[in-house]
């Protein structure tokens, strides 16, 4: 474990593993079929409320 190989060897590796990861999650490996799995909700944008359409009110005056 002595060996500069040793270590210069763990280094190439965890930068390899490193940049595997990066572009895994990128989505840059999927022309391979490698990659994690979209995240889609349709319902939440089916679900969304039209900003134009909202008037916002004063609020009712509390007569004690």
């Amino acid at each position: 474990m002595n060996s500069k190989y040793f270590w210069r060897n763990v280094v190439f590796a965890l930068v390899a593993v490193n940049l595997l990861y990066w572009l895994w999650t990128d989505g840059s490996l999927r022309f391979l079929g490698l990659g994690p799995k979209p995240v889609q909700e349709p319902q939440r944008v089916e679900n969304q409320i039209d900003p134009g359409l909202l008037t916002l009110k004063p609020a009712a005056s509390d007569s004690r």
